[in-house]
């Protein structure tokens, strides 16, 4: 059923991560467009239903009149696709699910060296002239389709902001996806939804609201609650 609250969404990348929230953002009443180089090579996980119209157009044209763009690529595509598009993007709220991951010849990967800032944090410098929030990072693709619609509102989704609007936002596009939106604060403060943060990835990435804010409170181990056998 559509929400109250629709918007103008651009999803930039054709991956897991972007046709799933394309998807819950296309059911939920949204005007979404999926942005790929390759519009005619898109094809949705099988997992995912088979009756959704998922419009997929160039980059150009699914940014065009944007109201929120999710940034549903490569942590390391994200500057060179600031550099094209930052300024088509000004005004515009800009969600980065991305994490900075390095994969390197022989298969390992790390984590990149941010400098001690947050990876939202560098996000919102590549990008000025928009509002930058940080989401959907600590959730595999599989469990953020499946889960948003099968137990609508029974985990959580951590996302960062600076400002009360872009927060509001984030927060509404999030409970849209079916998950319960907490604020882990500003983007400088995001570290918990980064990698290596105690919110990532967790039990594949699940939270319970309950859980989520326990676990931003006291850590990610505590022998002060009752466990389940």
């Amino acid at each position: 059923m559509p929400t109250r609250l629709q918007h103008r969404i651009a999803v930039v990348g054709a991956g897991p991560i972007g046709s799933a929230l394309a998807g819950h953002l296309i059911l939920a009443g949204n005007k979404v467009t999926i942005g790929t180089r390759r519009p005619n090579a898109f094809t949705p996980p099988d997992y995912q239903r088979e009756d959704i119209d998922y419009p997929v157009h160039t980059i150009e044209a699914a940014i065009a009149g944007a109201e929120v763009a999710i940034l549903a690529i490569p942590n390391a595509a994200v500057a060179p696709f600031a550099e094209v598009y930052r300024n088509r993007l000004a005004g515009a709220v800009i969600i980065d699910p991305s994490n900075p991951f390095l994969w390197h010849d022989d298969g390992v990967m790390t984590i990149k060296d941010l400098g001690g800032k947050t990876s939202g944090t560098v996000t919102a410098e590549l990008f000025p002239k928009s509002s930058v929030a940080r989401a959907f990072s600590h959730q595999l693709a599989e469990t953020l389709w499946l889960r948003g619609r099968r137990e609508p509102g029974r985990w959580g989704i951590g996302y960062a902001a600076d400002d009360n609007d872009t927060a509001w936002i984030t927060a509404e596009i999030i409970t849209q996806t079916g998950f319960a939106p907490i604020r882990v604060g500003t983007l400088a403060h995001s570290a918990p939804i980064d990698p290596g943060g105690v919110l990532f990835p967790g039990l594949l990435g699940l939270f319970s609201p309950h859980g989520m804010r326990t676990t931003l409170d006291k850590g990610p181990f505590t022998s002060e609650l009752p466990c389940r056998t």
